[in-house]
């Protein structure tokens, strides 16, 4: 049998041909479409369960919520091992599974079983979140940074960005290093309040309503299905809010009338800079399925973008990950164009330039 193959394609030297191309185009285009990287992908058996109630000690939220939920997960089967992190104000339960068990039908399981201990948790606590833990891979990091711009623009400029990038396909996270809160500081002018006969506490009321969303009814589509309506908040300007008119005992009037409003940013817990400028830093890790190699090109293209259309501040890219692979992948490709060149240069003066040939060309198609 195995004689009557060899006759086969020897008797048809051109599907030889054929196979061979095709073999090697195939090949070519694999390894265009595989991802690059330096050390091998592997997943997470793990779940984790996140918990938060703010205003908790340890021993309270341990006692009230950490405990009931622990001694559910107890009867899923598959869990290997479980270890809790507590601190005050929240909790995160970790879960490593057995071997060969699928963690998404796990997770489902566990998502349950806090479905059925909620009814013991405190009424005012968020039901715990549950998901399966995933490699996030650091890819590169951007700075923003600018000698003109404030720290509200820049800020403004690295969250543009982020959301560009976010959308890109495998792309799994994007952090903000140097950002903070942004708050409006509302003062009261007493004197003010007092000339037009308002009782503080009745203001004090009237504010804390300024910013909160009511929901007000639902629209019913047959095709699309629910839209839910809600109150507009607010404005989120400065000198918007102090136009927003407000009811106090009776009373309409103008927020500017009694107090005036300022914003700030939170203290930051980190400070960056970069040339000495002040800047934020974008941190942007890929999934493990993603491609480092394009991912990095269709960011490059972003910040190159950005730069073009942003004049008053810099996009600076540092720490990216992809240029070791490009390095290692260089160090392979020239190292196996040298030994292919030697052992060419070697068969054909040994044997004959006809097999330094076969030879030659067999090598690159082996690892295609």
């Amino acid at each position: 049998m195995f004689e009557n193959i060899l006759r086969f394609f020897v008797n048809n030297s051109r599907l030889n041909y054929f196979l061979f191309i095709l073999v090697f185009i195939t090949g070519i285009v694999l390894y265009t479409k595989t991802p690059k990287e330096i050390f091998p992908s592997f997943e997470l058996d793990m779940v984790s369960v996140n918990g938060y109630y703010a205003g908790s000690s340890i021993d309270m939220l341990d006692k009230m919520a950490v405990k009931e939920i622990e001694t559910e997960l107890k009867n899923i089967d598959g869990i290997d091992k479980m270890a809790t992190v507590i601190s005050a104000g929240k909790f995160s339960i970790i879960l490593e599974l057995e071997k060969r068990v699928d963690k998404y039908n796990t997770a489902d399981k566990v998502k349950d079983a806090i479905t059925i201990t909620k009814q013991y948790l405190p009424s005012d606590m968020d039901e715990p979140s549950v998901k399966v833990l995933e490699i996030k891979k650091e890819l590169m990091r951007i700075a923003v940074s600018s000698n003109k711009a404030t720290y509200a623009q820049l800020i403004e400029a690295a969250n543009t960005l982020k959301d560009k990038i976010t959308v890109l396909k495998n792309i799994s996270e994007v952090s903000i290093f140097g950002d903070s809160d942004k708050y409006y500081d509302i003062r009261l002018h007493s004197e003010k309040i007092r000339a037009l006969g308002l009782d503080e506490n009745a203001v004090t009321t009237a504010l804390s309503g300024l910013s909160y969303i009511f929901p007000i009814g639902t629209i019913e589509d047959s095709q699309n299905g629910h839209y839910f309506i809600s109150t507009f908040n607010g404005p989120k300007d400065a000198q918007k809010m102090l136009q927003s008119q407000i009811r106090v005992t009776g009373k309409t009037l103008f927020l500017k009338d009694i107090a005036t409003v300022s914003k700030r940013y939170e203290d930051t817990a980190t400070m960056y800079s970069i040339d000495t400028k002040n800047a934020v830093d974008l941190s942007v890790k890929q999934s493990s399925k993603g491609n480092a190699l394009e991912l990095s090109k269709a960011i490059y293209d972003l910040v190159k973008q950005s730069n073009t259309t942003n004049n008053n501040m810099s996009y600076t890219i540092h720490d990216d990950r992809s240029e070791a692979i490009k390095d290692r992948l260089n160090i392979v490709i020239s190292n196996i164009l040298l030994g292919l060149i030697l052992i060419g240069l070697l068969v054909a003066l040994l044997i004959n330039k006809r097999m330094s040939f076969i030879i030659s060309l067999g090598i690159p198609t082996s690892f295609v």
